[in-house]
């Protein structure tokens, strides 16, 4: 899902930036949003529909498992009506291989209808919204344009155009890339690990405990990582400005340098700024490339954790921490859960940056809107 921005290496070389007000520019970023709200309350609830196919899949397939591949009841399990009747008033003993196809067939067809309404929904709630926030970039791209006009000579003689003309392009497009992709991404992605943990705390909760154990340790990782990445990004940044500058000074003063006979002095001096450029990239790379393994490693040690607790429960026939036996379809279940869990720990935390720096942007826009006439 992180393809439309760019990756998560670009979007960490960006450094967070504060807003003065949050809840005053989110207010004004309301009110914009507000003239098209029918489109954002269709785009939430396309989300909502997506994040719900998400949460209810591993149930079935947990279902499969106890009651076709390794049948352990069937009180909760799907059959033809008849022999639903059948077993209800005991005239049959054994499910046979052919109830069991055909309980099987009719959950993957569930699954089949889930993975494609949520498939669906998705996708026309992140065209939803990014439609919704084109029309509230081009109805805040007016207001700045009808605002420029209005503006006093002696306001462009205080201020620099140049930075005026940044405000108008360069943070509109922070805000439009939030408003079509981040905003959307972060929200789907609590939602999802909000609705995913509350689910596994209502099916056992001393196994939704362990098995979300590492998520604390997922959340720090991240954070760190993240942060040193737009670190060593504003480094290499600062030495790419070093680079240019020595490039500058010795190409326009090419002729003092060789009328003094300063060559290889220069020579050098740029081979240690680009070494440095060279240094600070590797440094921000190698930090930028540990994030997405690091954090699957920790995905496959919390899918690790859920196998062997439930697994050794189930193999003793033992309940867990005293709690109701486990059943094998809810480990399968489980494992699901974590794996759906943890996907949008990584898109949350990058992306949050992203919507900050949003926010700030929104604000410089908003004081150019409320610049008195």
């Amino acid at each position: 899902m992180m393809g439309p921005m760019g990756g998560p290496s670009r979007m960490l070389q960006e450094d967070a930036q504060k807003a003065a007000s949050v809840s005053k520019t989110i207010g004004r970023f309301g009110q914009y949003f507000g003239i098209y709200v029918f489109g954002v309350i269709l785009a939430l609830g396309l989300i909502v529909v997506s994040t719900y196919t998400q949460v209810l899949s591993p149930d079935y397939i947990g279902q499969a498992v106890d009651c076709y591949l390794f049948p352990q009841a069937t009180s909760n399990c799907w059959f033809d009506s008849t022999v639903q009747t059948a077993i209800q008033t005991g005239a049959i003993d054994t499910i046979t291989a052919d109830m069991k196809l055909a309980g099987m067939g009719h959950l993957v067809l569930i699954l089949v209808g889930l993975y494609l309404v949520g498939a669906v929904a998705s996708g026309a709630g992140f065209f939803t919204m990014s439609r919704t926030g084109q029309q509230v970039l081009r109805k805040m791209r007016q207001d700045l344009f009808r605002k420029a006009h209005a503006l006093s000579l002696s306001y462009y003689s205080e201020n620099d155009a140049g930075d005026l003309m940044s405000r108008i392009t360069n943070d509109t497009q922070t805000i439009q890339q939030v408003f079509g992709f981040a905003l959307l991404s972060v929200i789907s992605g609590a939602l999802l690990m909000v609705w995913i943990a509350v689910k596994m705390l209502q099916t056992n909760v001393p196994y939704a405990l362990i098995s979300l154990a590492l998520v604390p340790v997922m959340f720090i990782a991240t954070v760190y990582f993240s942060n040193q990445a737009r670190k060593a990004f504003r480094v290499s940044r600062e030495e790419l400005g070093n680079v240019n500058a020595d490039l500058q000074e010795s190409i326009s003063g090419v002729r003092e340098v060789q009328a003094f006979n300063r060559e290889d002095e220069n020579i050098q001096n740029f081979r240690r700024s680009n070494a440095a450029n060279r240094d600070a990239n590797v440094r921000a790379a190698t930090f930028t490339s540990a994030l997405n393994p690091v954090l699957e490693a920790l995905g496959y040690v919390a899918i690790g954790i859920v196998v062997v607790a439930g697994g050794l429960s189930v193999i003793r026939n033992e309940p867990l921490l005293g709690t109701t036996l486990i059943s094998l379809g809810t480990v399968f279940a489980f494992v699901q859960y974590v794996q759906r869990f943890t996907q949008p720990v990584t898109q949350i935390a990058v992306l949050w940056a992203n919507i900050q720096n949003a926010i700030a942007g929104g604000e410089r826009i908003f004081s150019i809107l409320d610049t008195e006439l």
